[in-house]
């Protein structure tokens, strides 16, 4: 039994404790975890899980003999894009004595939703909480998988720091774009989200899109950037400097990047992820920057970039061995600019572990 049938085998008991009979998925990065099969980003493919096991791939037909050739499941029937009825082969799939089917409630799209009411006649039921619980715990072989995932991440992080620090008059769309270079180049399949740099005062706001600003000395510049390999996410933030920046702007990095430091030392099995937030928010607040704190201290990972556990006020989660989550809070200070430091962490046996090791110095010249 490979990796993919164990999960398959795990969910349908899930299943079937909640009396599912049938789960259909459509979100891509769900059905790869259960498939271990890539279709390209500008399309879709869905997969049926069945509670005694039965699995059953609907792929579009450019992607068919790929899919017979290279996926494990055996029952895989195809679809022609682009047409008025291109799910019409889901109906042949699609059992009528299904009384309890499964969906991507958090996901799903209206027009899947009515496809799927007009084809299924039994009630609808959300398996959200059933794949989050799946998934937050990551086996050995995803640990590997996000570990090379966050060494790229890494390598490519201190790459174009590099190449910034060497060359005048990079654009932040520029230095983004050597990034996606660099991560190809290294064994990526794909950015997992698309990379961004904040710098200068604008950052403050804050934007998440690169622009064609130069970078330039003496202010603070904010880089968030990840790549997929083998279907695993990464996830990485640093802030630097070309040159000398001010008292305040040394301040706002050096509070973030303590912050970070106190929430990942917190880490460990058991431990409340409100707390995690807590740590890193309460240390900004205390220092005056409360209010310039705006979103999580961190999420989980894996197959998507943003999975189970949120680490935030409010979350219920407590963290368990092989989760891997990132610690990413930041402090966006109109008039000085922005400071944020992300990494990945694998919570241990009793403890934590860094993924991603870039640089975090402040100054690169």
């Amino acid at each position: 039994m490979n990796e993919f049938q164990k999960r398959i085998e795990q969910f349908a008991k899930r299943m079937k404790q909640e009396h599912i009979d049938a789960s259909i998925l459509f979100d891509q990065s769900h059905i790869r975890y259960f498939s271990g099969f890539i279709v390209n980003q500008v399309t879709e493919s869905v997969l049926i899980i069945e509670s005694d096991g039965t699995v059953s791939y609907l792929v579009p037909r450019l992607d068919f003999y790929r899919a017979e050739r290279d996926c494990w499941i055996e029952k895989i029937e195809s679809f022609l894009e682009d047409t008025p009825d291109y799910l019409a082969p889901l109906r042949k799939i699609v059992n009528k004595n299904w009384q309890k089917i499964g969906i991507e409630q958090n996901i799903i799209t209206v027009r899947h939703l009515s496809y799927i009411k007009d084809i299924c006649k039994g009630n609808l039921t959300s398996v959200d909480l059933l794949l989050e619980d799946q998934m937050k715990i990551k086996s050995e072989w995803e640990i590997a998988n996000l570990r090379q995932a966050a060494n790229i991440a890494s390598l490519t992080m201190d790459e174009t720091k590099r190449y910034i620090s060497e060359n005048t008059g990079v654009t932040e769309r520029e230095a983004s774009g050597y990034a996606k270079y660099i991560m190809n180049k290294n064994g990526a399949e794909n950015v997992s989200f698309e990379p961004f740099i904040m710098s200068g005062l604008d950052a403050a706001l804050p934007r998440r899109i690169s622009t064609n600003k130069v970078l330039t000395e003496g202010e603070l510049i904010l880089f968030d950037m990840g790549c997929i390999y083998n279907g695993y996410c990464s996830d990485i933030t640093r802030t630097f400097s070309l040159g000398q920046v001010s008292d305040k702007q040394k301040e706002v990095f050096e509070i973030a990047l303590e912050a970070q430091k106190k929430a990942v030392k917190a880490i460990k099995p058991g431990e409340h992820v409100q707390t995690i937030d807590a740590i890193a928010r309460d240390y900004i607040t205390e220092h005056g920057y409360g209010e310039y704190f705006p979103h999580l201290t961190g999420h989980g990972l894996g197959m998507a970039v943003h999975e189970y556990p949120i680490l935030d006020q409010g979350e219920k989660s407590i963290l368990q061995k092989n989760m891997i989550v990132t610690i990413e809070p930041g402090v966006y200070m109109p008039g000085v600019g922005a400071a944020r430091m992300e990494d990945m962490i694998l919570v241990t046996d009793s403890g934590y572990e860094y993924l991603t090791t870039s640089s975090r110095v402040l100054l690169l010249k």
